[in-house]
């Protein structure tokens, strides 16, 4: 099994308003949309991490068949202690996770599909979709990495993570400029089709 961890902790600082409640085409929220497309992709199970504007962002994706964990320290532990939530959320038959954050709503589910495959295919203890050569989401970390992750003290980030192991990437090139751009201003939602 290959599960998906999704950060919607977040206080949504850049955009002013809780951005994972907001309205996505043809109805949702971003997070809803986000979440669908994981599970569109194959990804089980999918872990929503939530923190800031708990109610709110809660509600925002009821009903879908997803996993809710509530990161207590998401305001002083930052984006790393929601990927470490996250991770020790997943049960034991889970072989690797996919990591993302939540506002990556042009994300596609093609693209999330082929990282799980190439990862299926050709087992690798670190996974990234590189679109114009650059490193994009989602990451994926094969079970055999999270102690490393789990051991990142507060100050640390998985950028700093990745960077330390950067040689060790499996990298698939995709067609999806999805993998690098999320929802993080007033600007970038009005760019929404």
């Amino acid at each position: 099994m290959i599960a998906a961890v999704l950060l919607a902790a977040g206080g949504s600082l850049r955009m002013g308003r809780p951005k994972m409640v907001l309205p996505w085409r043809g109805g949702g929220s971003i997070l809803a949309h986000v979440a669908q497309t994981f599970l569109d992709a194959g990804a089980s199970p999918v872990v929503i991490v939530t923190g800031a504007d708990r109610v709110q962002v809660e509600a925002s994706f009821e009903g879908l068949p997803v996993q809710n964990v509530f990161n207590a320290a998401h305001l002083e532990g930052e984006m790393l202690s929601s990927v470490q939530v996250g991770l020790a959320s997943l049960g034991e038959e889970v072989e690797a996770a996919v990591v993302a954050p939540a506002d990556l709503a042009y994300l596609r589910a093609e693209t999330i599909r082929a990282v799980l495959e190439r990862w299926r295919t050709r087992p690798s203890a670190l996974l990234a979709p590189s679109f114009e050569r650059r490193r994009g989401h989602p990451m994926l970390l094969a079970r055999s990495e999270w102690p490393g992750v789990m051991a990142l003290e507060r100050g640390e980030t998985m950028r700093d993570f990745f960077r330390a192991r950067a040689e060790e990437i499996d990298y698939l090139v995709v067609n999806d400029p999805g993998v690098l751009r999320d929802v993080d201003t007033p600007e970038n939602y009005a760019e929404l089709p």
